[in-house]
């Protein structure tokens, strides 16, 4: 049988002592040229970055922006003003030179409108202004499906608990193709998606439960169906988007799930196999306030709190649930509290968060995936499943728990801070079940820890976290 060696890469978690470093602010909000970009993205696009604020700009209700992936040419494309609409949120949607978008507010009739814009900020025009009973407050993205763009209202429509719209490209052919009725979702904060002629998304409130659901609808508006209703114990209050893999939704909620601090699941597109992925317990985050991104067989997301700094952190999950990783813990100086999702372009992440950085009013940021994917790339599965560590956190007693077909056999233990320094070592004889190590001589913190075969395979890695 195999040897085990249980390995701390506080470099793959943290960036450290990797020579270019994985994480970058790539630019400071500083208010006065956009700032508080709550709830929104930033969408790549060659050697360009494209996204909107919330807040800030010349009237203090958000702009829209460019930015090179390098970090360099920031540059405010439009300062909103309530007659082009006000405090935006979302993403912007990139068709031919132009970019389409949706702000909250503002517009005719003050309940905000679609828009488009060039890209090199010129050319701003009113697409569609919403009055209400079509559609009031918008939050999620314009999502582009042939010759039209799909979307949802927060509000508005013909029960005020929103709805999901159609429309022209050139912004004709509107059509409210379904109202919210509370008892089947409402409130919807994030886009749709689409699988054939389907589409499907979350609402933040209502269903069986108030608690949120999960939905597919034709199309046309036809054949909605309520096809999961959260109710705390399976998660509660979704916030984002879902992504799609063959027939299998994956998502978040911002609450619910078994600490009540959110968790991530998949489901089938009919509505069956309901799966909790993950559920955040603070050391690995809490209140995801945004979407999941899938990126081949990963789950890329961020949280708003938790993680060693209590600011929020990046993680990615395997698709099955195994394998997580806090990839990057916020830290002020470099952003704190995402509300956003991120984007990726080849092996970046692209992100925003609404504060911190050197104004405190947010930044743009970037994270390199690559040292971490070559890495885990030249490891290969072993007959373990994953590795469990309970309690964590603790005071410092941590119990690990093989997952699996196979037991820890002569393993060595090694256990880093997040300076990278070695703070325990041990060798094992062999071990049927549990095996219990001490750190509680350290100072509360967070720690590291990463199994491996002697030959290199990937067993488990993750963090430990002592509270004191």
């Amino acid at each position: 049988m195999k040897k085990i060696k249980l390995v701390i890469f506080s470099i793959l978690c943290l960036g450290i002592g990797v020579g270019k470093g994985q994480y970058r602010v790539l630019h400071n909000f500083n208010d006065t040229a956009g700032g508080r970009p709550y709830g929104n993205d930033i969408m790549p696009s060659g050697s360009k970055l494209y996204g909107m604020t919330g807040e800030g700009g010349a009237n203090g209700i958000g702009c829209i922006f460019s930015l090179d992936t390098n970090g360099n040419g920031y540059k405010d494309l439009l300062d909103f003003n309530m007659t082009n609409g006000g405090y935006p949120s979302g993403s912007l949607t990139l068709l031919g030179d132009k970019l389409f978008g949706m702000a909250g507010v503002g517009g005719l009739n003050d309940s905000g409108l679609i828009f488009s814009i060039d890209t090199n900020g010129s050319g701003f025009t009113d697409r569609f202004d919403f009055n209400g009973p079509d559609g009031n407050s918008t939050y999620g993205d314009l999502t582009l499906y042939g010759n039209k763009f799909y979307g949802t209202t927060e509000k508005g429509g013909a029960h005020h608990y929103g709805c999901i719209f159609s429309i022209d490209t050139n912004g004709g052919g509107y059509k409210d193709i379904y109202d919210f009725t509370g008892i089947g979702g409402s409130t919807p904060p994030g886009d749709v998606i689409f699988s054939g002629n389907k589409l499907y998304g979350m609402t933040f409130n209502g269903g069986t439960n108030d608690s949120g659901v999960v939905f597919s609808v034709d199309t046309n508006g036809s054949g909605y169906t309520d096809m999961l209703n959260f109710n705390t114990a399976n998660g509660s209050t979704p916030g984002g988007t879902l992504a799609l893999s063959g027939n299998v939704l994956y998502g978040m909620t911002d609450e619910g799930g078994h600490s009540g601090l959110g968790c991530v699941f998949s489901i089938h597109t009919d509505g069956s196999g309901y799966k909790d992925l993950l559920d955040f317990n603070g050391a690995n985050g809490r209140t995801p306030e945004a979407s999941i991104l899938l990126s081949g067989r990963k789950l890329y997301g961020m949280t708003a709190g938790g993680g060693a700094n209590l600011y929020g952190c990046i993680f990615s999950l395997d698709t099955n649930g195994g394998g997580y990783n806090d990839l990057y813990d916020f830290n002020f100086s470099n952003g704190i509290s995402p509300y956003g999702s991120l984007s990726i372009s080849g092996d970046i992440l692209y992100g925003m968060t609404p504060r911190g950085g050197t104004y405190d009013a947010g930044v743009v940021f970037s994270f390199n995936l690559s040292d971490i994917t070559t890495s885990i790339n030249n490891l290969k599965p072993t007959p373990f499943t994953s590795i469990s560590v309970y309690p964590n956190p603790s005071t410092g007693i941590f119990t690990f728990t093989p997952v699996g077909t196979q037991n820890f056999v002569s393993s060595k233990i090694e256990i880093y801070n997040v300076l990278g320094e070695k703070v325990r070592e041990e060798t094992l004889k062999q071990v049927q079940h549990d095996y219990e190590i001490d750190i509680g001589s350290q100072p509360g913190g967070a720690y590291f820890y990463r199994v491996l075969t002697e030959t290199g395979e990937l067993v488990g890695e993750g963090k430990l976290v002592v509270e004191k």
